[in-house]
């Protein structure tokens, strides 16, 4: 550990810094980090750098401490400083970049990132980010281009092909997405967020059973998020098994009972269900319950509103007996898939 601590601070020697008590802070702060001690490795660097203020790893070595500590606002200033000291790091950049990330300014991430590939044009991480970033500020056409050169410095991570399969779904081209999907899932299998985008993509191509073995795979992996249960849900309606349908819509519910989406489309499976049985009038009044429970969470909903006013009786006897003739004939019509089944999941390295 000795022997550590005495390559750290030759380091610092050879980064120009010449007050040894820094010196001796700023190693003690880098053993108390390797130990785990992060509270006492703070308190050195900040040492190090109130003795020193041109000791540029000291001040990045704050910036990380407060990033791993979630103080995110805080690291920004020590990452400034250091880059100030050294503007050609391309590791501090990329560092600043993932604190802005983290507090979704995109835009500085953005900024912060480019310089960071144009310092150095290999280092993937940066890449991949910089896909993310801009996926998230709508800008995709920049988004790919990161995206695929992201793929192609880092052929085998998984992050980086399942991005790209990201943007490929946002711009149209569902079977490019579904290559990079698969591409991603070869090198790590056990990502269920791709599960769900490539079974969102299976959905959009009406290849309904292949989309149910990707999105019961997700549900395998990660049994407790909400998504994957309502796009299983639309899955199974859109094969008319309204009685699985709804167990996931009502699974998504338990785990988020103010999801007004799901509580909608569980309302719109009732109603389609009572239009094929008009005799069984509990379905009609479990719809209007969910509607009602929907309207909650959420009054401004004017067409759930008006569900409600329209069904809020049965029908006539008459007009039962030819919705259910009618129903029996033609396909009815399928509850929506949630607003987010059009908007991939990506990644961010670390």
């Amino acid at each position: 550990m000795k022997r550590v601590g005495l390559i750290v601070v030759l380091a610092a020697l050879a980064l120009g810094c010449r007050n040894e008590d820094a010196l001796r802070h700023y190693g003690a702060g880098y053993l108390a980090n390797e130990r785990g001690d992060m509270a006492a490795a703070l308190k050195e660097f900040e040492e190090a750098v109130k003795l020193d203020d041109s000791l540029t790893v000291a001040h990045a070595s704050i910036g990380d401490i407060l990033r791993q500590q979630g103080q995110l606002e805080k690291a920004i200033g020590p990452y400034q400083s250091a880059i100030a000291l050294m503007p050609f790091e391309f590791s501090y950049r990329y560092r600043l970049g993932r604190v802005f990330q983290a507090l979704d300014r995109d835009k500085d991430a953005a900024k912060t990132y480019e310089t960071a590939v144009d310092l150095n044009p290999g280092f993937a991480p940066a890449w991949i980010n910089l896909g993310v970033v801009y996926f998230r500020l709508g800008e995709l056409v920049m988004a790919r281009s990161r995206c695929e050169k992201a793929v192609e410095l880092a052929p085998d991570h998984g992050y980086a092909w399942s991005n790209l399969g990201a943007v490929y779904d946002a711009m149209g081209e569902s079977h490019r997405a579904v290559a990079a999907y698969l591409k991603s899932l070869e090198i790590d299998p056990k990502q269920a967020p791709v599960h769900i985008n490539l079974g969102t993509a299976y959905l959009r191509q009406g290849r309904v059973d292949r989309a149910l073995e990707e999105l019961k795979a997700a549900a395998a992996l990660d049994p407790n998020t909400p998504i994957v249960r309502k796009r299983l849900a639309y899955a199974y309606s859109k094969q008319r098994r309204y009685g699985a349908a709804i167990e996931q819509f009502q699974t998504a519910l338990a785990m988020d009972p103010k999801d007004c989406e799901a509580r909608n489309s569980l309302a719109a499976i009732f109603m389609i269900l009572y239009l094929r049985y008009p005799d069984q009038d509990r379905l009609r009044l479990q719809a209007l319950e969910e509607w009602h429970q929907s309207l909650e969470n959420n009054a401004d909903q004017p067409a759930i509103k008006a569900q409600i006013a329209r069904w809020a009786k049965p029908l006539p006897p008459e007009v039962a007996a030819a919705a259910a003739a009618m129903s029996a004939e033609e396909k009815p019509h399928e509850p929506p898939p949630d607003s987010g089944a059009a908007k991939a999941e990506v990644g961010s390295t670390p």
